[in-house]
């Protein structure tokens, strides 16, 4: 992967974790970029969890009362991210990044 896509990618998954609200069209820039650059093992790697983050926001009960976010969940999407995010600015692999992030 070029370094400008990596940077791209990176700053988009930075700025989606500093996200305090649910931000569509951030969320799915980053989800586009990730889905697009699936041939990196460390984004292949975080796809799901991109796509299952967007579910903390439009989570709802049983009978179809929406469920607030949960901020633990969230903070670990959001660290996540974060890692991953550093792991791509440094070329790391997927092992080494979970090693180092706790991916």
């Amino acid at each position: 992967m070029e370094d400008a896509t990596r940077n791209e990618v990176a700053e988009s998954l930075e700025q989606l974790a500093g996200q305090a609200m649910w931000n569509l069209e951030l969320w799915k820039r980053s989800h586009d970029l990730v889905k697009a650059n699936w041939d990196n093992e460390v984004l292949a790697y975080v796809y799901d969890d991109v796509v299952h983050y967007s579910g903390e926001f439009h989570s709802r009960k049983i009978f179809g009362f929406r469920v607030k976010p949960n901020r633990n969940q969230l903070e670990q999407y959001r660290q996540e991210f974060r890692g991953v995010a550093a792991a791509l600015r440094s070329s790391m692999p997927l092992a080494d990044a979970k090693h180092k992030y706790g991916l």
